[in-house]
């Protein structure tokens, strides 16, 4: 049992990482890992005995601590091999389609393992692929497909296993094609799937934080400025679990952001969201007039702030050179029956930019493949292509969940301040108004995590912030 387990192990080392002083460790490193593990249960026992008086929740985490230190490497590799299948399988459809495209013998998909091993976007297949030079050269093709089956897991494992049998019985080019066609509705499932849920999403968000600052106003009879106390934190809360952990669109319609780049991003973000939270000081001090002026200024500025990361997303994901870059191909592809000569400067001067879709680089990588493979037929490629039309005709549900979220951004802070508004004869009462702030707040974020997919934008919760302001100087 435990030289099953080492084995494994050895393998899953192999994956994560190709030096031989590495794997040649492995089997020293588990052994060590499971005999220190169980000391990481001596302060619960000595804790039990009456040995160690210290408090309960001290002992629980000295204990989880030592575990941690223990076995470090092994969990850490454990993780590791945990990230790279579960992208494997993410990356497999994309991965079959391009091998698919030009498909003539079955060997196509061996070839794009080797492609893969440059390949910038596809980041799991690439460690995949830098085993499979290794293993070809020793084992051959169907040797090193039938060990890296027993490394990998889900819908990769299943597929590799399956693909090296069809090599073996000669069926490899209809496995091939069937699997790529069966991909491609998938691929198409998941981005329709992703789409209605952030449109549903939006609107229960909407609901439920509308829903909270009204019944506020109602129970600030009966409680008092208490409630605040209450539910300020829940709102809190929910804005950052929504913000935080609400997942981002499938790769097909992600936005790839130099690191750069990226980090202005972040860090614009953060100094929008500081400028949001700012007025808080004047509201809890109970200046109602002072924090209104101020939120108009800060929201402002924010938005200012916010609104570049945006834009630039919500343009690259719209943009339609996809369509014309494919259709340049398929026209290519039927005159000469080869993409040896086919060249796409706009599709060069697209990928060069540090804000790009995803499915622009998978698209440049895919042609650069086909290209290297030299001759296609159009009747194949002409799978590739419909499939690509598929995914960017499913644009028009992205419209219209952008569309009703920034109809909820806009409609639901002048919602909330006309009801606060209509409540008050005078002036608001400051838990009435925090609470309210606040929702506004969790609405702009969990709507531009939803929106955008990433938090690299305070436009959302600017805007919400702004009309927000704005409402109640009306008043």
């Amino acid at each position: 049992m435990l030289d099953k387990i080492i084995r494994k192990y050895r393998r899953y080392v192999a994956l994560v990482n190709p030096r031989i002083e590495k794997y040649a460790n492995a089997e020293r490193e588990l052994r060590q890992a499971l005999i220190l593990a169980p000391i990481s249960l001596a302060p619960a026992v000595l804790h039990y005995v009456g040995v160690l008086g210290a408090d309960p929740a001290l002992i629980t985490s000295l204990s989880a601590l030592i575990f941690v230190l223990s076995t470090y490497r092994v969990l850490e590799t454990l993780t590791s091999i945990t990230s790279i299948n579960k992208g494997l399988d993410g990356e497999l459809p994309f991965a079959t389609l391009v091998a698919a495209a030009a498909s003539k013998t079955g060997l196509e998909f061996a070839e794009f393992l080797r492609f893969a091993s440059s390949s910038k976007i596809f980041k799991s297949f690439k460690f995949l692929s830098e085993r499979f030079v290794k293993l070809a050269d020793v084992l051959g093709v169907v040797g090193a497909l039938t060990t890296l089956s027993k490394i990998t897991s889900g819908k990769t494992k299943y597929f590799l296993l399956e693909y090296s049998l069809a090599l073996n019985s000669g069926t490899a080019l209809t496995q091939l094609r069937d699997a790529a066609a069966d991909y491609v509705k998938t691929i198409y499932s998941q981005v329709v799937k992703s789409i209605n849920f952030r449109i549903n999403a939006g609107l229960i968000t909407c609901v439920a934080l509308t829903i909270g600052p009204l019944v506020s106003v109602s129970m600030t009879f009966l409680i008092g400025d208490e409630l605040a106390s209450f539910v300020v934190p829940a709102l809190v809360l929910a804005g950052f679990l929504m913000s935080s952990l609400f997942p981002d669109y499938p790769v097909s319609l992600q936005v790839v952001i130099d690191e750069g780049l990226l980090r202005f991003f972040r860090a614009s973000y953060v100094a929008g969201t500081l400028l949001l939270i700012l007025p808080l000081h004047y509201l809890v001090s109970g200046s109602l007039r002072e924090f209104v002026e101020l939120l108009q200024i800060t929201s402002v500025a924010s938005l200012v702030i916010g609104v570049f990361p945006a834009i630039l997303q919500l343009m690259v994901v719209s943009t339609a050179v996809g369509g014309r870059v494919v259709g340049r191909a398929s026209n290519h592809v039927r005159i000469f029956r080869s993409f040896y000569l086919y060249e796409d400067e706009e599709l060069r001067e697209v990928v060069r930019k540090r804000v790009r879709s995803w499915l622009t680089l998978y698209l440049s990588d895919a042609l650069a493949f086909l290209k290297k493979l030299g001759d296609c037929e159009p009747e194949v490629f002409d799978l590739f292509v419909n499939f690509f039309y598929e995914v960017r005709r499913t644009l028009r549900y992205y419209v219209s969940a952008l569309t009703i979220m920034c109809f909820v951004v806009v409609l639901t802070p002048f919602l909330i301040a006309s009801t606060i508004s209509l409540s008050y004869e005078a002036a608001p009462s400051t838990s009435v108004l925090l609470i309210s702030y606040v929702s506004v707040l969790a609405l702009g974020y969990s709507v531009s995590k939803i929106s955008l997919g990433k938090n690299t934008s305070t436009a959302y919760p600017a805007l919400a912030a702004l009309i927000f302001a704005a409402s109640l100087l009306i008043k």
